[in-house]
């Protein structure tokens, strides 16, 4: 079973919705593998996504977007320019900047041993 799913990313005031077909459950895992699996892929095509748009590249409405990486080609639906996040976007983003620095830091974070 196949089914299309509309999604989007925000990179800076851009925000681009596409669809991607999303693979069917596979019989050699029990249904938390298969969300994870799903989860896992979903996660695959915004970081892609992601990564396109910071290289520069702004798709237009209707584009195609194929790749090695990814399990699905994207089709580009919808593009809003001078994107404003809202106040719960900015919350996630403010939230997945301080995990990101936490990460960067947390070679230099020495807990004491007890």
């Amino acid at each position: 079973m196949k089914k299309l799913v509309n999604t989007c990313v925000i990179y800076g005031t851009i925000k681009v919705y596409y669809d991607y077909t999303r693979l069917g459950p596979v019989d050699y895992l029990n249904p938390i593998g298969n969300f994870l699996r799903q989860s896992s892929l979903h996660k695959q095509t915004q970081r892609f996504m992601e990564n396109y748009l910071k290289n520069g590249e702004i798709p237009r409405i209707g584009d195609e977007i194929v790749s090695d990486e990814l399990f699905s080609k994207l089709v580009i639906t919808n593009i809003l320019y001078d994107y404003v996040m809202n106040e719960g976007e900015l919350w996630i983003k403010k939230l997945d900047d301080a995990v990101k620095e936490f990460v960067k830091n947390r070679d230099k974070i020495k807990i004491p041993n007890k």
